[in-house]
């Protein structure tokens, strides 16, 4: 039996997006990245993705997956190779600077959640990290 919506919950979770997307923004702007740039790297990163596979994960159109891993080709932070299993498909893998960008970006928003959430005890974070996980996974399915 499938429980009725809560409203709260839906606008907490989407008031806590909105400030985490506002975090990942600054960081990534710190970084000479767009948001959207941030988002593509820490997909790929630490595996080798086709554009049909990032455009899935960001929830997009391959077109834009295309210009995206343009924009970061030029800038030496992704490169394509064909698929092992079918040269008509590309994958997108990290450069070794692009491999440093993420980790610095990642450091960057960790510092920031991090900081604001200093004063929690231990327990609280752990709570907080189970729920977060299961939660990203129940609403993945």
């Amino acid at each position: 039996m499938t429980r009725p919506a809560h409203p709260e919950l839906a606008e907490a979770l989407l008031e806590l997006c909105c400030v985490i997307e506002g975090i990942r923004g600054a960081a990534s702007r710190e970084l000479g990245l767009t948001p959207q740039q941030a988002q593509l790297l820490t997909m790929v990163a630490p595996q080798e993705l086709t554009h049909g596979e990032l455009a899935s994960r960001l929830h997009c159109d391959k077109t834009n997956i295309t210009g995206l891993v343009d924009r970061l080709e030029r800038r030496g932070l992704v490169r394509r190779r064909p698929d092992a299993k079918d040269r008509r498909v590309a994958t997108v893998f990290l450069t070794d600077q692009g491999a440093e960008l993420v980790t610095r970006f990642r450091e960057a928003v960790s510092t920031a959640i991090g900081g604001q959430l200093a004063s929690w005890p231990t327990t609280r974070h752990d709570q907080l990290v189970t729920l977060t996980r299961t939660t990203t996974e129940a609403l993945r399915t």
